[in-house]
């Protein structure tokens, strides 16, 4: 069996993978990319695609012009009859995601990473509390054992190097059901443009029949409307299958040439409790990175990369790789985004108790607007000023009991944004009664709103 041994090894070649390979290598540290797809492949994912401008100049990334199909001037939401919308501002962009994946695997290479593309992880080896080695299978046989100083798990949804460590260590916390979407989309070359869609806007739908606890989408990629990106979301549950949805209900909507489809699996829940323990750092949608209410995670995947390689790096120069010498990735991502997807967290679960027709009175009375909608996403805030502006009118158009779901949200979103800001531990020695603590929280707001979470996942 061949073995290799560098300073850090990476799996997964997504955008978190991808970009922690490039950052580390830049630095000069010998890194080994582990990738189950080939290179020619890499960066062919199914994806919404779409993505805020301002992640790549919070990174100072200057991705090429022809990695971006299409620019999008905000976002129009729409209630499931199409009857009534909400415009929510903001600079986006469509992105090519293998043009992307490929431009992002160059400048790794370019660094001196090493890339064992066609390799499944097959066994983490734990010495003396820390991860020793992995071992990986080549597609088509052949197994390599690759050690090194530190491990970064970036393999997605379902984690390689996470699922494999003991239960004990607080990065291989199990998820519910409900902390996950089922998504699926196709990319369609239209027969002709859909009226309705406007291509200088990304477009929403909340439709809880068609999706239950996600939405659909239409996303264009080119300016003449004629090649979308349209797919939907919806809970995981064993009653809701995406395609199936997408088939029945959305699919005769766009007829044209498919030009790309699939399915996968988003996490949109509140980040892991800790993005490292022992020598693995976990990031992008293994440690569920992705925004609890819009699903997105390019963006946040990157920035969780930026953080670890910066900390791992000093751990790396320190010759001390543990907890303790990497607790500030958990410090700096928490106060930087994870904070508020812990409060979207909240938000997420009272949304996917909400119906058709909710929706609908919302969006048609204007009860919140698209530069509420536009600070909820980027800070992540119910803010006050709504509560207070809405109590009136909300009263006034027979919906009390909205108002007083509302305060309950807004009450436990600012716990929870407590529990993850000025309270989020110091050391890891505080972390169990920590993560007790935000257990508690949930248990009691599910309880309260009526909220079922499903069943433990295995992995």
């Amino acid at each position: 069996m061949e073995k290799l041994r560098g300073d850090v090894v990476i799996i997964g070649a997504g955008v978190a993978g991808l970009y922690s390979a490039l950052l580390l290598g830049s630095m000069g540290w010998r890194v080994i990319l582990i990738e189950s797809k080939v290179k020619s492949d890499i960066g062919n994912k199914v994806c919404g695609d779409a993505i805020g401008i301002h992640h790549f100049r919070e990174l100072n990334l200057n991705i090429p012009p022809n990695v971006i199909d299409h620019r999008y001037n905000g976002v129009v939401i729409y209630a499931h009859n199409l009857n009534y919308n909400i415009t929510v501002p903001g600079e986006g962009v469509s992105v090519n995601r293998f043009r992307f994946g490929q431009w992002l695997l160059k400048q790794a290479l370019d660094t001196g990473v090493e890339l064992l593309d066609g390799y499944s992880v097959i066994e983490v080896n734990v010495v003396e509390n820390n991860v020793k080695s992995i071992k990986a299978r080549r597609i088509g046989g052949g197994v390599i054992e690759v050690e090194a100083r530190a491990y970064i798990d970036a393999s997605g949804a379902k984690p390689a190097i996470r699922s494999k460590v003991p239960l004990e260590w607080p990065i291989a916390e199990r998820p519910y059901t409900t902390d996950f979407n089922l998504a699926y989309r196709e990319v369609i070359e239209l027969d002709k443009t859909i009226d309705w869609i406007n291509t200088d806007y990304a477009s929403i739908i909340l439709d809880t029949h068609i999706a239950p606890g996600g939405y659909w989408w239409v996303f264009p990629k080119r300016r003449d409307g004629l090649v979308i990106n349209v797919g939907l979301g919806v809970v995981w549950s064993s009653n809701n299958n995406p395609r199936r949805n997408f088939e029945k209900y959305i699919k005769h909507v766009f007829p044209g040439k498919i030009l790309h489809a699939g399915g996968g699996i988003v996490p949109t829940r509140r980040p892991l409790p800790t993005l490292v323990w022992r020598n693995v750092i976990v990031v992008g949608d293994a440690a569920y990175t992705v925004n609890p209410v819009h699903g997105g995670g390019i963006g946040s995947s990157m920035l969780s990369a930026a953080i670890a390689s910066k900390h791992l790096n000093s751990a790396l120069e320190a010759g001390n790789i543990s907890e303790e010498s990497l607790w500030g990735v958990n410090i700096d991502y928490m106060r930087a985004y994870g904070a508020k997807q812990a409060r979207l967290d909240v938000l997420r679960m009272f949304m996917q108790k909400l119906s058709n027709n909710d929706y609908e009175w919302i969006i048609k009375n204007r009860i919140v607007s698209g530069d509420n909608i536009y600070e909820l996403g980027t800070r992540g805030d119910l803010a006050d000023q709504v509560i207070h502006t809405l109590s009136a009118f909300i009263k006034l158009l027979g919906k009390p009991s909205l108002l007083s779901q509302l305060r309950i949200v807004r009450s436990y979103m600012k716990k929870m944004s407590e529990l993850y800001t000025d309270r989020y531990p110091t050391t890891p020695r505080e972390l169990s009664d920590w993560i007790i603590r935000v257990n508690r929280l949930i248990e009691e707001y599910t309880h309260i709103i009526g909220y079922e979470r499903g069943v433990l996942v295995k992995w």
